[in-house]
This record gives C-alpha cells, structure tokens and sequence, in this order.
C-alpha cells in the first residue's frame, strides 16, 4: 500500500515545520524589538516627566514666595537666584544678596535657591539641579520704578528658527540636562557638596560655543561675570528645540500674569486700594493740581499720599490712575448709584486691561482707550472732561479686575 503525500515526516511537512518555526523566531524577535523601543520609550518618557515635575514645583515655590510675602507692598518680587556665595563666603542654594554688578532692570541667571525657597534639591533627569533666570524688573533687591501688573518681563524665549514661544516672563526655570561640547562642571569650592559643580552658566546652559548659536542666541549673558548679568534692561531671547546637537535645556516659564493672578485676591491688596484712593491729605492734593498730561495725572505726586505703604503703592500704581475736571459740578455714578457728593472732578483707578488693549509700549501706556471702557472712555478728557457721565465700582472685585473704580472729588 502506497503512504499519502501529508504522511508525518514527508517532505512537505518537514517544510511546513521549519517555516512555522521560522515565523515564531521572527515574531520573538519583532516582539524583543517592540519591547525594547517600547521600554527605551518609557524610560525617556520618566526621564522627562522627572525634570518637568521638578520645573513645575519650582515655578509654584516662586509664584507663592511672590504672592505671601507680609506687606502687599513687598509682594510681586522675586529673589534673585543662588550665585554660589553670600557676603563672600561660598554657599548653595541660597538666593544670593544684592550683589556688585547688579542693577535696576538688569536680569540675573543662576542656580535655583532651593534652601530660600524651602523646597529640597531639586534635580534634572540628568541629575543636575535647575538653574533660574529672573527679569531685571521682577528682582526684589534693586527695584523697578514701577511694579504693577503691566509690568512687562525681559525674557523671550524662541525656537529654532527664531519664532517666538513666550514674550516679557517674569521669570525662566531651567533643566540643564547633561553637559554638551565644552561644558565643565567641574567642582569650584568644596563647600558646594549638594549640587556640586561651578556658577558658570556656560558650563550649564547652550550653547557653550556662540558658533553653534540658534537664532543667533544663547542661553546666558555673555558680557558679565559668570555669564550672569544681562547688559541692558532689554528682553533676552532663550532657545528652546526639541532636538538639537548643541542645546539640550528645557524651560517651565513664569508670567507677570501668573503672579498677579492669585496677588490681587488677597483682601489687603482691594484694601490697599481703597486706602490710596480715599486718603484725605491725597485727595486734598488731586483736588489743587493742574490736570495736564494724557492721564490729567503728570503733577501727580506720590509723596502728598499719607503713609510709606501709600507713597509706595502710589509709586507702584500710579499709571493706572486718571484724573479730569468736569465740565460743570455733577454726581457720577458709583456701583450703580449717583454720588452722595456733587463732584468738580473724577478720579479714576483703571483696572486690568481687556482683551483688546494693550499697555506694552509709551505710546499705548499714554492712550486712555487702553484703560478706559464704556462711558468712561467716552467722556474723559483732559484737561476738562467732555461729557460727566462716568460709572465704576467703589472697591476693587478680584473677580471683575478689569472694572475702573471711581472717587467723587468734590
């Protein structure tokens, strides 16, 4: 009797077997593969994940050591960044004291001062510990003319084509990652046996050389000790890229904004305005000048305010305010009601700016519809008022910033 053709040990089955083989050993190995792209994936993924969850605590310790500081006056500002020493002896992690070659409106990079701000080391994926930039006009240790929340921040931060990403932060926290062509973290003082390493911020931030430059930026100050000082008062353009031989920094950035919005709902900042706005010896000062100036406020002096406190946030806020002689002697309308008094002239406090105006430069600072809204808008003039209707709160709402509140100054 003749044996079929699928007899166990044909030759065609001993083929099919060896195929079926061969396909299980592609599909372990297609399956190691997988594995191994997907696990070098995830590891990535944690090593991201580790230094942005170290950026985000950073910028949070920041917005609340700006916001909860005891005097509203004092809050707003930022420290400057640990420069790995304090009245000359070498420290870490320390905010560093005003120091020689500082200045008003001058940005500063350092180390972030993770002792002064009581969050522990904070650390990279790469293991090393964040750096920090604030701008010149949010540092507390030589302070700007005026802090406000208009204020505008002096740090860019672009992509590699140049295209902005950010514009006028308050502040830059940064991942420095692993070091890059040049770079030498080498140990400079024994007494830094936290974070170790040196405060040169070439040696940490990108590009080491300014021949490898993107947009034609680096992420230091050139021209100053330690690559730590900006120059001028102008914005400073950071690079950010996804991928690039010679950058390798990772930013969380810090807005004016993001300080000014949990600021302003504290109680002692509605009631600091009111306390300016109802000052007696103030007030007495508004009703004599002379309205001049696109506000009515240029002989404005912050000085006739009773009080440091007051002088103070006069000095800080005084843009916002906006003073006009009526027309005729009349009542004005104040949180939905006319004025007890009869007034000769209005004094306004403008509040946040709406989404169609702008405060950025002198021109826009000096056009009234960049703070004014509604019959406001409509009737102030200077030096006289074109028309008496004006309307607007008598106590400063977190919840409606943007609302003008109104004095009666009879």
């Amino acid at each position: 009797m003749c044996k079929s053709n699928d007899t166990v040990g044909s030759p065609y089955q001993q083929r099919g077997v060896a195929l079926l083989a061969l396909l299980t050993l592609l599909s372990l190995f297609g399956l190691y593969f997988f594995v191994g792209q997907l696990s070098a994936t995830q590891f990535q993924m944690a090593r991201e994940e580790k230094s942005a969850a170290a950026l985000a605590e950073a910028r949070q310790a920041l917005i609340d050591e700006a916001v909860t500081r005891v005097s509203i006056n004092d809050a707003g500002y930022l420290p400057l960044p640990d420069l790995g020493e304090r009245f000359g002896l070498p420290t870490e992690g320390e905010a560093s004291p005003n120091f020689a070659g500082n200045g008003k409106d001058l940005s500063v990079v350092g180390k972030f001062p993770w002792k002064t701000m009581d969050t522990g080391l904070l650390r990279d994926s790469a293991g090393q510990c964040l750096w920090y930039v604030v701008s010149g006009r949010l540092q507390r240790d030589v302070k700007t003319d005026a802090l406000n929340w208009d204020t505008l921040g002096q740090i860019d931060v672009i992509n590699a084509n140049g295209a902005f990403l950010a514009v006028n932060l308050a502040a830059l926290l940064v991942s420095p990652g692993s070091a890059l062509d040049g770079q030498s973290r080498a140990l400079a003082d024994a007494a830094y046996t936290e974070c170790g390493g040196n405060y040169d911020a070439r040696n940490y931030l990108d590009a080491f050389d300014s021949t490898n430059a993107l947009a034609g930026q680096v992420n230091y100050y050139a021209d100053s000790t330690n690559h730590r000082v900006a120059s001028d008062s102008n914005n400073k353009q950071f690079v950010m890229v996804a991928s690039y031989p010679h950058y390798n920094d990772r930013f969380t950035f810090l807005s004016v904004g993001q300080i000014f919005d949990p600021l302003i709902r504290r109680r002692d900042f509605r009631d600091a305005i009111g306390n300016l706005l109802d000052d007696v010896t103030f007030r007495a000062h508004l009703q004599t000048i002379v309205v001049a100036g696109s506000k009515g406020t240029d002989n404005l002096v912050c000085t006739s305010a009773t009080g440091a406190d007051n002088r103070e946030l006069c000095k800080n806020w005084k843009e916002m305010l906006f003073l006009a002689q009526l027309p005729s002697p009349s009542q004005i309308t104040i949180d939905g009601g006319l004025s007890f008094a009869v007034c000769n002239r209005v004094l306004i406090f403008a509040g946040r700016r709406t989404a169609g105006q702008s405060r950025s430069t002198a021109t826009e600072k000096a056009n009234p519809a960049n703070y004014l809204e509604g019959v406001n808008a409509t009737s102030f003039n200077v030096p006289t008022a074109s028309a008496t209707d004006f309307a607007g709160a008598s106590v400063f709402n977190w919840r409606t910033p943007a609302t003008d509140l109104l004095r009666c100054l009879p």
